[in-house]
């Protein structure tokens, strides 16, 4: 049931502030309607991350309570600003002074409730199975644009209307909020069964997790994979084309909403989606329908648009993972839910930026800039492929894989050794009764027999794990192992989908992690 909620929640979040940004930013009259609204959305979760990070300090508020009631006013600020763009600014004159400025309030204020339900949901993501997260965004966010397509056909939006469709908004927001609600009450009550008691007074807090830092899970690199899984939906929702037969929303397209009920077909039907399985699909949608796009506009008009529309999609499902993996891995859940939704705004803004820049330089053609950006856009996920392959167990880059360094015993820090103990050699300063067998064991062996049991690994996958933290290499693993290469590919891989790693640096963070628990 909470794997339910948390899905559909997800996709009438989004679904209902798609369609309401469609409706306000039609009639808001603002020159940049679009560039508007992904600042407004950035102001929105710079301020809800400073008082998240003031929560944290004090504990003293209940972070549920807090959400519910920012949630809640949201939902009067989204229905006051619609009224206001939608009411008040048609009969205003059209050369009154203060138009525009009540235009960007109304948009400003429809804005408000993004924040706070979307960082909910994320916590409420973050307290799923291990195994459900990844399908549970993946049917969320592609439910979303369904959703978000399916009333965005010719059909439906003139039976809606405007009045309509801002009502179903509002309607899918309150859905939202309902589920959001009822998803995260049944994950906390399966938490607290298997968690234990210590961790019930902790909000959002996820068992069977080493919880980190939150500056050893949102590290610069992963914020930029971030901002760039993100960056396709500010492309291709730019606001230049609007008005013209180039600025047809993909997604109103029948063959978008046939596509996206494929795709959450098969998202339903994979037991092992992982994130670079969709990774992989979404960077093969966006570059094809940005890269083919001469031809696709000859051949099969409209087929540019539609394949771009799949890869937002799958790269937003990406984007929402990635913020809950944070959410989930981080000691404070509230504060890197936070972060992490604001990093994504920063994508989107970025993803818009790109297309208006290239606008203000190469002019007026509308054409010439949506293809210009596009490729600039592909330049970006290309160096996004890059560094994920360098950074990915099954394909290695030897001059992009970073080189590690590890601790030893007694503190001190030097690069990964050949041999067992980095700092032989070097004055001890344990007392002499203390041999080096319990040195090891207890700053090895213990931590890592933790985290082994705490992610459910195998007896192989436990050996590769402390090895991996003692920074040993693949050929050294395998060595010592006597397995082939390929095997040792695939225990590395089943150890970091247990552990929800993406990097060497994730699996030595956590082991270190449970070595100071102990």
């Amino acid at each position: 049931m909470a794997f339910s909620c948390s899905a559909v929640g997800l996709s009438c979040m989004f679904g209902g502030i798609w369609l309401g940004d469609r409706e306000v930013l039609e009639a808001s009259g603002l020159e940049n309607p679009v560039l508007c609204m992904r600042v407004c959305s950035l102001l929105m979760y710079v301020a809800l991350f400073i008082v998240a990070c003031r929560i944290a300090r004090c504990r003293r508020i209940d972070v549920r309570l807090f959400l519910g009631a920012c949630s809640v006013l949201g939902l009067a600020m989204f229905a006051a600003g619609a009224l206001v763009v939608l009411a008040v600014l048609p009969q205003l004159p059209a050369d009154c002074a203060d138009r525009r400025l009540i235009g960007l309030a109304g948009l400003s204020l429809t804005k408000f409730v993004g924040a706070p339900v979307s960082v909910w949901l994320a916590c409420a993501f973050a307290l799923l199975d291990r195994t459900a997260v990844m399908r549970a965004c993946a049917l969320g966010m592609l439910g979303a644009f369904a959703l978000y397509s399916t009333l965005s056909q010719a059909g439906v939006a003139c039976l809606l209307g405007t009045i309509g469709a801002v009502g179903a908004a509002g309607l899918l927001l309150v859905c939202s909020i309902a589920l959001c609600m009822a998803g995260t009450e049944l994950s906390l009550r399966a938490v607290f069964r298997r968690a234990s008691p210590r961790a019930h007074g902790t909000a959002f807090a996820a068992p069977g997790v080493v919880k980190r830092p939150l500056s050893k899970v949102l590290t610069p690199g992963y914020a930029v994979a971030i901002v760039l899984s993100a960056v396709m939906l500010g492309f291709l929702r730019n606001g230049l084309a609007t008005g013209s037969a180039a600025g047809v929303d993909p997604h109103a397209d029948p063959a978008s909403l046939v596509a996206l009920v494929a795709l959450l077909a098969a998202a339903l039907l994979w037991k092992d989606l992982r994130t670079e399985h969709v990774f992989y699909g979404a960077l093969l949608f966006a570059t094809a329908g940005i890269l083919l796009q001469p031809v696709l506009s000859v051949a099969a008009p409209g087929a540019s648009e539609v394949l771009c529309g799949l890869g937002t999609a799958l790269f937003e499902v990406v984007m929402w993972s990635l913020v809950v993996w944070v959410a989930r891995n981080s000691t404070d859940a509230f504060v890197a839910a936070s972060a992490a939704r604001l990093v994504a705004v920063v994508g989107h803004l970025a993803g818009t930026a790109v297309v208006v820049g290239v606008g203000m330089i190469l002019g007026p053609s509308l054409q010439d800039t949506l293809h210009a950006s596009g490729l600039v856009v592909v330049l970006a996920y290309v160096l996004l492929l890059v560094a994920q392959l360098g950074s990915s167990p099954q394909l290695q880059v030897p001059f992009l894989s970073p080189s590690v360094v590890v601790s030893d015993a007694r503190g001190a820090s030097c690069p990964a050794p050949k041999d067992a103990d980095c700092g032989e050699g070097r004055p001890a300063d344990v007392s002499r009764s203390e041999n080096e067998a319990d040195i090891d064991r207890r700053y090895w062996v213990e931590p890592c027999d933790a985290v082994a049991d705490m992610y459910r690994l195998t007896a192989r996958e436990r050996e590769v794990l402390e090895l991996m933290a003692r920074g040993r290499d693949m050929p050294y693993m395998g060595e010592t192992l006597c397995i082939s290469r390929n095997t040792l590919k695939m225990h590395i891989r089943h150890m970091y989908t247990k552990l929800d790693a993406h990097s060497r640096q994730d699996v030595i963070s956590i082991v270190e992690e449970a070595r100071q628990l102990s």
